[in-house]
């Protein structure tokens, strides 16, 4: 439910906080009328006891939601100029002020709000070409007050909401609240490096919920935060949690033996994707890593849509990687940077890399299985169904025969096939830097082809093992599992309209005292 709910933040992060403004235009004072706006949702909707229903431009989407005192509900501070004159001559005046960052330069944005129990953040992911450029910067800087490196762009887009947050958990936050932290794509790397900034200065009492991001630091950032809890969700198709990489260098000049490889391999593009299959290291320092315990919503036949994925937890990074791979390659067979640059433009727009449809239709179908799992079994029920671990069983299988389909290649071929290319970097190397290049390519190749045969099967075994382990109340509906209205709001949630297309497409199948879903 936690997944579901806060892939809807991340949604919501896209939006204004009414409306957009001229860079001289004062915020807007409430009432906020503006379907799907921050200050629509959070203030006009949840505030008055309305449930939302679209969120930016999304929707319908149903929260599962109950009625509570006005104390407990996420709070949007008033408006009263002469009451709070104090807070208004801080720049504090309009609630947009307090609750919503958008920093003009870096195009950085972010929302929070809390209530007595939560402190809630959420930080949007690449929306404009400033978003993208940082994205692309994919140089290391020195961590500003942790351990580590991090990619550049996203440390300045963390400093910039740091200080945003800073200053409203100074006047706002209490021990014993729990500090939830939400982020899609560039915003769950700013909110990975959020979070382990908070879980520092504030409270060991913290979940991180990204969605589709990024790598973010180094080995040595990823070892200094590995206590701070993360669950990161990646969907099948989407390429951009294997960024940064070498070929997202703002400074990528460098003849690689893996470039090399791909590049003379034209009419066997197969061996450059097994190369780039293993995680794609930046150009100096340590590699970029992932932080976090990986969940993977995988269709359960290729090609499928995220509405009918099954969420697990593979341990693979050839499985994760695979789509990232071959747009690497593609990328990489275009020489010089613009071109590389125009076609990562291209991946950010897959629809399986945007939180809606891609993050949201996944959570939501995965909320509606494990329920609809727990409840057939009464009190514990399957994490999926013999069908189900057949077919991801059978796309593991089909990636194992990637990586055994790589033909041969002399030097001979590869010598002509890369002198028959115009690039730079090849173009004026000497015989011996040419084989040398060769070599290293092909031990490259057969040590990342041994490593992710053994990757793989491994991943079998862990499906095999998942199949085995039951879901409780709790799985699925967290410390929320044993409140007395959740039925009731569980028997109007599921007949909604939305709700019932979704468990469609998930093909959920409902009890026996339940009507069939569209």
């Amino acid at each position: 439910m936690n997944a579901y709910h806060l892939s809807m933040m991340a949604v919501l992060s896209y939006a204004p906080f009414h409306r957009e403004r001229k860079p001289d235009e004062a915020p807007t004072p409430p009432p906020y009328t503006v379907p799907g706006c921050i200050g629509s949702v959070l203030q006009s909707q949840l505030g008055h006891l309305i449930p939302p229903t679209q969120f930016k431009q999304s929707g319908p989407f149903h929260l599962l939601s109950e009625e509570v005192p006005y104390s407990k509900r996420l709070e949007i501070m008033p408006y009263d100029p002469e009451r709070y004159a104090k807070e208004a001559k801080a720049n504090w005046k309009y609630p947009e002020e307090v609750h919503f960052l958008h920093h003009k330069k870096t195009e950085t944005q972010a929302f929070i709000t809390h209530n007595d129990k939560v402190v809630l953040i959420s930080v949007r992911g690449s929306q404009e070409f400033a978003d993208f450029l940082r994205d692309a910067d994919a140089r290391q800087v020195p961590h500003a007050d942790g351990q580590g490196k991090i990619h550049r762009g996203f440390h300045d887009a963390f400093l910039v909401t740091r200080k945003f947050v800073d200053q409203y958990m100074k006047a706002f936050y209490r021990n014993g609240q729990t500090i939830i932290v939400s982020g899609h794509s560039l915003g769950g790397a700013i909110a990975l490096l959020l979070a382990e900034w908070l879980q520092r200065e504030y409270s060991d009492d913290i979940q991180l919920y990204t969605y589709g991001s990024p790598r973010t630091g180094n080995r040595t950032f990823v070892q200094a935060a590995q206590s701070l809890p993360h669950h990161r969700l990646v969907n099948h198709n989407d390429p951009i949690p294997s960024v940064p990489a070498t070929w997202m260098d703002a400074e990528w000049k460098m003849a690689l033996p893996g470039s090399a490889m791909l590049i003379a391999s034209i009419g066997n593009p197969m061996i450059g994707t097994v190369l780039l299959l293993g995680g794609l290291l930046n150009l100096r320092g340590d590699p970029y890593q992932h932080h976090g315990e990986q969940r993977h919503f995988m269709p359960r036949k290729a090609g499928q849509s995220a509405a009918s994925s099954v969420l697990w937890q593979p341990g693979c990074a050839a499985i994760e990687e695979l789509t990232c791979a071959k747009f690497a390659g593609a990328i990489e067979l275009k020489g010089d940077m613009p071109a590389r640059q125009s076609f990562a433009t291209q991946v950010l727009s897959m629809g399986e890399h945007f939180n809606d449809p891609g993050y949201a239709n996944a959570a939501l179908a995965t909320l509606l299985r494990w329920y609809a799992s727990v409840s057939r079994e009464k009190e514990t029920g399957a994490l999926f169904t013999d069908r189900e671990r057949k077919q991801l069983g059978l796309q593991i299988e089909s990636i194992q025969a990637e990586v055994e389909q790589v033909p041969a290649l002399t030097y001979t071929q590869f010598r002509h096939n890369l002198r028959g290319r115009t690039d730079l970097r090849f173009d004026r190397l000497t015989e011996l830097q040419l084989r040398t290049l060769f070599q290293d390519g092909q031990q490259q190749l057969n040590a990342l082809r041994t490593q992710q045969r053994q990757e793989l099967s491994r991943a079998q075994k862990r499906l095999k093992a998942q199949s085995e382990r039951t879901l409780g109340w709790q799985d699925v509906f967290g410390d929320v599992a044993d409140s007395p209205a959740l039925q009731q709001l569980l028997k109007a949630w599921l007949t909604l309209d939305a709700n019932q297309a979704a468990a469609g497409l998930a093909k959920v199948t409902p009890k026996k005292n339940e009507r069939a879903y569209a």
